[in-house]
């Protein structure tokens, strides 16, 4: 069993939304470290040069979309199988398509109020971090 701490890289140019994901992640427990970025090109360069567990990643962003990102992700060796999250407030039936025909191992709608991001961050901790068995990183 893999006992070092898992890192999450958290995509997203929104300053508040990123910080409301980093809080809820804090309240929920210790283990993620969670690194923020808030853009897709010091996101990729970040993922170039470090080894994360998993990202959790916005569409809609200035200059290299959170789609062009995921993109890369997939077709880099080191990244591609490197579960990614879309956290979006994107309805857009096209983008939830579109973010699956990519790669992404999940869709979820940024939560609207400060207890929604726990629940999303208690939800994804047991999911992701307690239950799933994600590939080792190169």
């Amino acid at each position: 069993m893999d006992s070092r701490l898992k890192k999450l890289l958290v995509v997203d140019d929104d300053i508040i939304d990123a910080r409301f994901v980093v809080r809820a992640f804090s309240e929920v427990g210790g283990s993620l470290e969670i690194i923020h970025v808030d853009d897709a090109d010091i996101a990729s360069l970040r993922l170039a040069a470090e080894q994360f567990d998993y990202v959790l990643l916005d569409i809609n962003m200035p200059g290299l979309s959170g789609m062009e990102l995921l993109k890369r992700i997939r077709t880099n060796e080191k990244t591609a199988i490197l579960p990614v999250i879309m956290l979006t407030s994107s309805m857009n039936p096209r983008d939830i398509d579109s973010s699956y025909a990519c790669g992404a191992n999940a869709y979820a709608l940024k939560p609207s109020s400060v207890s929604g991001y726990r629940k999303f961050a208690e939800g994804f901790t047991r999911f992701w971090v307690d239950v799933a068995v994600t590939p080792r990183q190169n």
